[in-house]
């Protein structure tokens, strides 16, 4: 009997080693060959993600900063727009040279004109680094029948720049008279710009 134990002993040693070597070699196998590729894969599918990611974060960014420049171009037309409407030191010059044209155009007599000195425009004396802003006032006295006064203040505030007339007074000229006498506030805004800025542009 002990014999045939010793006998079936060593069969089934014989039988367990070569699986026991298989086991032991797909281990290694694994380690060495699958093991790596999966890391790999696994690398790569995060390295995907990420990317992926990032793509998306650059198109959010690109959409934003092709939104902010609209923007921009936007105030930089509607900034454009409004120095437009200043009047450069040489044409503040011509408007107060040919207010008394103007008036006799709309027939009325200049009584009286003076200027006072220019100041910073309140809230806007510097638009950019290129440009600031002045305000110049000037009393403007005319005779003349109330309709030509009110074609008179068109003429000037229906100017292409900006003419505001702040204040008004009208009497008669004198006792009896048909004429009447204004006497009106004008302001205009005045643009300097600083040398090596170009005309209209900051």
């Amino acid at each position: 009997m002990w014999p045939e134990l010793r006998k079936e002993s060593v069969r089934s040693a014989r039988s367990v080693f070569p699986a026991t070597l298989a086991l032991i070699g797909a281990v290694a196998l694994y380690n060495w060959i699958v093991a790596p590729h999966c890391n790999y894969l696994a690398a790569a599918q995060r390295f995907e993600s990420t990317a992926s990611n990032l793509v998306k974060k650059n198109g959010t960014i690109s959409r934003n900063v092709a939104t902010q420049r609209q923007q921009l171009r936007e105030l930089q037309e509607k900034l454009d727009l409004i120095q437009s409407r200043f009047f450069e030191p040489v044409e503040a010059e011509e408007f107060f040279s040919e207010i008394q044209t103007t008036s006799e155009e709309a027939n009325c007599a200049v009584h009286s004109l003076g200027s006072s000195a220019s100041e910073s425009a309140p809230n806007a004396s510097r638009l950019n680094t290129g440009a600031s802003i002045t305000s110049q006032r000037a009393i403007l006295s005319v005779l003349g029948e109330y309709g030509d006064i009110m074609v008179l203040m068109d003429k000037l505030q229906n100017s292409s720049k900006h003419v505001r007339i702040d204040s008004v007074k009208i009497c008669p000229e004198s006792t009896g008279s048909a004429r009447l006498k204004c006497d009106m506030t004008i302001t205009i805004h005045v643009i300097h710009r600083e040398e090596g800025y170009a005309h209209g542009k900051s």
